[in-house]
């Protein structure tokens, strides 16, 4: 018990961590492409406005006539000192900013235009071109992408530089906040995750331990089984080689009694055979068209010599001329196993009422008998192996609890429907239908 315990459980924690694994990498996939996708999205807007501003001549010129919110323009004058800014940034924070730009000397001249006021020329600074032109610079908590460098003419102030940077705190706030939102995701849903993959895990291991206790008890009862003829073999064999001086006759009783055993257990076998068959995934089923009528009428004429000796009264409604394509050998086995429980466990002087009816493509075969009926809740059990419902295994017109189990698999291999339904003292009813 102990080893079929841990090994169990070691399948379901198998399960838990392959379940668990799979769920949190799909998670994980889908948080990731969502983040990827969201920062190449930002990164390329940022490299459009970037872009933007660098072909827009207009930064060039006045501050006032920016056409984006976020370029911060600052121009500095010949002895480096700050002149106008289009922001209202506290001045140390444009200081900051400008300290990488300051005592830069252009490089080469891209353009020049002149008109009453200004005159600018423009050289080639619009990208870091070495160690002392920063692409990016972090001041007061903010991140600022650096647009250009440029040097501009003007009748007023001569020449002075005009530096342009492009505000992309938001766009990394974003980004950040999306991280930490897909993070405190994960880890709300990691232990929703656990414990849906605990429960399944529990769901998956619960059909084989099922089947696992199954097969125990199926093991304990066909051996209880065994037990009782083996007993009486032996038993009445240690008789027999007591007396070996008696004639045959004399120890009769004793043979007999050995032969009983002997029938049991050759019946149990069969039985076990038959129910190992029923339920192989081998099983051949031959199909032919048959009438069933006929086939109905001839088994109850063969299992009234069996009802004739508990004085139980056969009553049949058979249809006449029903024909049906199926197993014919598995459709007699199945309403044989009927007609032997309704007659074996009908009371005696009592009566087993038999019917066959077509209705519409269904074939619905009725058979019921007075008695004591079964209790509802051992309803559930009726088709279980070696289910007996009353707890006595020595009365001898009992079997094995095998056939019922045996036409219940039947009729599933015939893709037909077998189903009970009882009235505690009054009757019980088995319905087949195919």
């Amino acid at each position: 018990m102990g080893h079929n315990t841990k090994l169990l459980r070691k399948l379901r924690n198998n399960f838990f961590i392959l379940s668990s694994s799979i769920f949190l990498v799909v998670i994980i996939g889908a948080f990731v492409t969502i983040y990827v996708n969201t920062y190449l999205n930002v990164q390329q807007e940022i490299s459009a406005r970037l872009e933007g501003a660098r072909s827009d001549s207009s930064i060039f010129l006045q501050a006032d006539t920016l056409p984006d919110p976020l370029i911060l323009r600052i121009d500095l004058s010949e002895t480096q000192e700050i002149l106008s800014a289009n922001s209202d940034i506290p001045n140390y924070i444009l200081e900051q900013l400008t300290d990488p730009f300051r005592g830069e000397t252009s490089q080469s001249m891209v353009f020049s235009s002149q008109d009453d006021e200004v005159m600018s020329v423009r050289f080639e600074r619009t990208q870091p071109a070495d160690i002392n032109m920063p692409e990016s610079i972090s001041v007061g908590g903010r991140e600022w992408r650096v647009v250009s460098s440029v040097s501009v003419i003007t009748a007023e102030n001569g020449i002075t530089q005009s530096i342009t940077f492009m505000d992309v705190t938001d766009f990394n706030n974003a980004l950040s906040s999306l991280l930490y939102t897909l993070l405190i995701i994960a880890i709300i849903v990691f232990p929703i995750v656990a414990g849906i993959s605990y429960y399944f895990a529990n769901r998956a291991v619960k059909p084989i331990a099922e089947a696992w206790e199954t097969q125990k008890q199926f093991i304990a009862d066909a051996s209880h089984e065994l037990k009782t003829p083996i007993t009486i073999i032996k038993s009445n064999l240690g008789i027999v080689m007591s007396n070996p001086n008696e004639m045959v006759n004399a120890q009769m009783e004793w043979l007999e009694y050995v032969q009983a055993g002997a029938d049991r257990m050759s019946k149990l076998a069969n039985d076990l055979l038959s129910l190992a068959n029923a339920d192989s995934p081998d099983l051949q089923i031959h199909k032919n068209n048959f009438d069933i009528s006929n086939v109905i009428t001839k088994l109850i004429h063969e299992m009234t010599a069996k009802a004739n000796e508990k004085s139980t009264e056969i009553t049949t409604s058979v249809q006449p001329n029903i024909t049906l394509y199926s197993d014919q050998e598995k459709i007699l086995q199945i309403a044989t196993i009927l007609f032997d429980n309704a007659i074996k466990h009908s009371e005696p002087n009592g009566s087993v009422d038999i019917s066959l009816a077509q209705i519409n493509k269904n074939i619905l075969l009725e058979v019921s008998n007075s008695g004591k009926g079964i209790k509802k809740a051992e309803l559930h059990n009726i088709f279980d192996r070696f289910y007996q419902s009353e707890p006595s295994r020595n009365s001898k017109n009992e079997g094995f609890g095998l056939g019922l189990s045996i036409a219940k698999a039947l009729t599933e291999k015939l893709n037909g429907t077998l189903s009970v339904a009882s009235r505690e003292n009054e009757c019980t009813v088995f319905t087949f239908v195919l």
